[in-house]
């Protein structure tokens, strides 16, 4: 492995070693009763969905929308690192047949309205009301941005995985554990 000479690259790569060593942060416990709350008008079929995965992730559904969430905020950049681990891991061959096989998530197909209360950790609300108006200059608004952000957040979610599925499967394959 080359050694690295440049100190913006070392301070980089220090910074990065330093978060490996000490570990995410955890994050702080909300009380729910004194919660920002919103009542998002969406559809049962994709509140369903999030239930699902918040089942498979050990979470509520409000925390997976809430993940979900927070992830469009953030840019994606963890969900979409992930993302490209996993197609990097599989090659692009085979990722593009295992994501080929995935039915994609339409909002438009959803047929039952429903009302969920989202409640959202300190600041959230304001940081999204504050995005959606700086990033859009049309009239989105906040309830249909976060259903918007929630459809991604579940492609995101069934990409990952249907990938890792393929991965993990591949490798007991080439291991001969099954």
């Amino acid at each position: 492995m080359p050694s690295v000479q440049n100190p913006i690259a070392l301070a980089a790569l220090n910074r990065a070693l330093n978060a490996v060593r000490n570990g995410p942060a955890p994050r702080p416990k909300y009380d729910s009763r004194t919660a920002d709350k919103f009542n998002i008008r969406g559809y049962q079929e994709l509140f369903d969905e999030l239930a699902g995965i918040g089942r498979h992730q050990g979470r509520s559904m409000n925390s997976e929308a809430v993940a979900g969430i927070l992830d469009a905020l953030g840019g994606r950049v963890r969900s979409v690192a992930m993302l490209n681990i996993l197609k990097a891991n599989l090659g692009e061959e085979v990722s593009a047949r295992v994501l080929a096989e995935l039915p994609d998530f339409d909002l438009e197909l959803c047929k039952t309205r429903s009302n969920c209360v989202l409640r959202f950790p300190p600041h959230v609300r304001e940081t999204i009301r504050d995005g959606v108006a700086n990033v859009t200059m049309d009239a989105t608004t906040m309830n249909q941005w976060m259903l918007d952000a929630l459809v991604q957040w579940v492609q995101v979610q069934r990409q990952q995985y249907a990938l890792l599925t393929a991965a993990i499967a591949m490798n007991q394959k080439v291991l001969g554990t099954r």
